[in-house]
């Protein structure tokens, strides 16, 4: 018997269907609320999240259950509750982080008291508040998707509270929605191309608005390595002219000449960089031309092939300039808070960079008194070995050691503290990732009275087959070393290559062939491949979004009108040419609705009043505001008809009938209306009903009900 009841018990879809529509509609605002608040949970307090969902699915289970709503008194407790915890987390309501986690908040208090349209169109409000919140945290091409599902969803909600009677199904609901946006997109395209751009791209985040991400200034063993796992992009590049070989591409980024015996950071700023003075550099080669288009980061480092010949103009952040150190590092004078790009040229080869003044030098020379005595022996020992060949024969005998003996490149080498770690590294455990191998060269490099220095940055890259341009991830970040040769300047040595060469020349693959994408280790190569084509899909739909949405600024503008013919950019006149393309918008958009308006009718009207229009052509009276009974009835003593009559008869039971007729029932009749034969007035008998002027003039309205 329990098995028979609980087979007949009806699913969650039956009870669905069979709750009130209020509580239907209730349930859509519900999961619309949810959507619009999911992406703004990473953002908010955990105790802040809770609760917002909390009341969501206390509400949900309400209208579930058709119970009714709480008191106000406790709904007041749960609303100073709530000021009272964005207060003590923020000591404020004002601001975009307590403004948002408040808002969630009330959004789902508002839901718990909905009883009036007036408390329903405050939740519409509050929601869409919700949506346009995530552009605060997120501009990427995924959120703004996202966010039109939210808004398509409010409107449908919307359209739900202004529908009299009987609602139409879910999807013409939702259809009716899409129209909606349809008609708003280009009243939202005129504005986004021609409304004047006074200063940068339109979408412009606050400077607290993103985490810092990225190569750090500074450096730690461990941290390059943590910053590997991270698939994510870093900044995507679109070579000019000749593509450089993987293995040359070293993306040159902070320069780090301190050492404290655990963190590596940068020098203080060399006197050449005080007094602007750029650096001498004399380029060996064929340069390379390239525009790079730079992730934000929160820093103030930007990325260049070794080694670039002058600073680049950017663009995409108003107020910031970029500037070539005396190190060759590119910094900004302002935090990278938003999608930059610059366009530079470097040479891969180059004879110097000018002189380094003897204080600077001594300084790359230093370590923390005491520690790594092994290490510090063996690099004044290779310098007395080696001492006839000078600093390149020195760098050489180091990257043979560690070619020739049993080192190993890992992603997870473990951790090495101590006054001593760099000896554990040397001689004891040898496991290590590129980090580790460039301090510890510069360290044997410094022991032996030779000038040296870590740099940090990129290595390669990937080709993406979408759209063609050169991808560097986070996953790329590497570290190497420069060591000075008087005459020659910096030289670049790279550990890393000879412990792991297949890190620094992939021939076309990149460190995820080698490494589970996206950590799916259990994944085939078939489907790996499969999802590496879909990461490289949306980086090309995320390239996109950033070319003519987030940096659609002065400079695009300007090009999209020359292109147009418009040259003037004016800020008056471009305004006064986004007011008109608007009006004419609407206008059209308006005169569209009035003609579709007055042209709409259902199928059975358009039947009805294709065959009155052929009776009245064939003689016959056949006024539209009679009913097709009626109709019939008149035609009863003309033989020649029946068909006609009998097509009038279904007609009425299509219109009237209690079940009415289906879409394709309706189709069939319109286009039996079109073909049943009418014999003209002279090839009837005589006596059959004829018609008048006036007849034949009557107006085309349809009968509501019947005569």
């Amino acid at each position: 018997m329990a098995d028979s009841s609980a087979a007949s018990r009806p699913g969650p879809a039956a009870r669905l269907r069979a709750l009130p529509t209020q509580a239907q509609d209730t349930l859509l605002v519900l999961a619309v609320a949810a959507m619009s608040v999911a992406p703004l949970l990473p953002h908010l307090p955990a105790w802040a999240g809770l609760f917002s969902l909390g009341l969501l699915l206390w509400r949900g289970a309400l209208a579930w259950a058709s119970r009714p709503l709480p008191s106000r008194v406790l709904l007041a407790v749960l609303l100073a509750a709530a000021v009272a915890g964005v207060l003590l987390r923020y000591h404020s309501v004002v601001g975009r982080d307590p403004g948002v986690c408040l808002v969630c908040m009330l959004l789902a208090l508002k839901l718990l008291e909905v009883r009036r349209r007036r408390d329903a169109y405050v939740v519409f409000y509050l929601g869409l508040f919700c949506v346009f919140a995530q552009f605060l945290y997120a501009q990427s091409a995924p959120a703004a998707v996202w966010m039109l599902a939210c808004t398509l969803g409010w409107l449908t909600a919307l359209i739900d509270a202004n529908l009299p009677g009987r609602r139409p199904s879910l999807a013409r609901r939702l259809g009716l929605g899409l129209r909606l946006i349809g008609l708003g997109l280009p009243v939202m395209a005129a504005l986004f191309l021609l409304f004047p751009r006074l200063s940068g791209p339109l979408w412009s985040l606050p400077d607290d608005a993103r985490a810092r991400t990225g190569l750090a200034s500074d450096m730690d063993p461990g941290a390059i390595a943590r910053l590997a796992l991270d698939d994510s992009v870093a900044f995507n590049v679109r070579f000019l002219g000749r593509r450089p070989p993987q293995s040359a591409m070293y993306w040159r980024g902070p320069v780090l000449g301190a050492f404290d015996g655990r963190r590596w950071s940068a020098l203080p700023p060399a006197p050449q960089d005080r007094s602007g003075q750029a650096p001498a550099l004399h380029g060996l080669g064929e340069p390379v031309r390239y525009t790079v288009t730079l992730q934000p980061t929160q820093r103030h480092s930007a990325f260049a092939l070794d080694a670039p010949a002058s600073a680049p103009a950017l663009s995409g952040q108003p107020g910031t300039q970029l500037h070539l150190t005396h190190d060759l590092e590119l910094r900004s004078d302002h935090a990278l808070s938003q999608v930059t790009r610059y366009t530079l040229v470097s040479w891969l080869r180059h004879d110097g960079a000018g002189s380094e003044p003897a204080a600077r030098l001594r300084a790359y020379t230093r370590l923390p008194a005491g520690d790594d005595p092994r290490t510090v022996a063996l690099g004044r020992e290779l310098g007395r070995r080696e001492a006839a060949g000078g600093p390149r024969a020195v760098a050489a005998a180091a990257l043979r050691m560690f070619r020739e003996q049993p080192f190993r490149y890992s992603l997870h080498p473990g951790t090495y503290t101590g006054p001593d770690s760099i000896d554990q590294f040397l001689f004891q455990r040898r496991i290590g990732f590129c980090e580790h191998y460039a301090q510890a060269f510069v360290v044997l490099m410094r022991a032996a009275g030779i000038p040296a220095r870590v740099v940090t940055g990129y290595q390669g890259g990937s080709e993406n087959p979408v759209d063609g341009l050169w991808v560097v991830r986070q996953s790329d970040a590497h570290a190497w070393a420069e060591y000075w040769v008087a005459g020659s300047g910096w030289v670049r040595a790279d550990p890393t290559a000879m412990v792991d060469p297949a890190r620094i020349d992939r021939s076309g693959q990149t460190l995820d062939a080698a490494e589970p994408l996206l950590g799916l280790s259990l994944l085939g190569p078939r489907d790996a491949g499969a999802l590496r084509w879909l990461r490289n899909l949306g980086d090309a739909v995320d390239q996109s979004w950033n070319d003519w949405v987030l940096e659609y600024g002065q400079t695009r503008q300007r090009r999209l009108l020359r292109e147009l013919g418009l040259g003037s950019t004016d800020p008056a006149r471009l305004g006064g040419d986004a007011a008109l393309s608007l009006g004419l918008l609407l206008s059209l958009g308006g005169a569209w609705l009035l003609w579709s308006g007055r042209s709409r009718r259902d199928p059975w009207q358009r039947a009805y009043a294709l065959l009155c229009a052929r009776l009245r052509r064939a003689g016959l009276r056949a006024r539209p505001t009679q009913a097709p009974a009626a109709l019939a009835r008149e035609l009863t003593g003309d033989p020649g008809l029946q068909d006609v009559r009998a097509l009038l008869l279904e007609l009425e039971l299509a219109r009237y009938a209690p079940a009415g007729s289906s879409a394709s029932g309706l189709r069939r009749l319109g286009w039996r209306a079109m073909r049943v034969p009418i014999p003209r007035r002279a090839d009837r008998a005589p006596g059959a009903p004829r018609t008048s002027q006036a007849d034949a003039d009557a107006g085309d309205t349809i009968p509501r009900h019947s005569s």
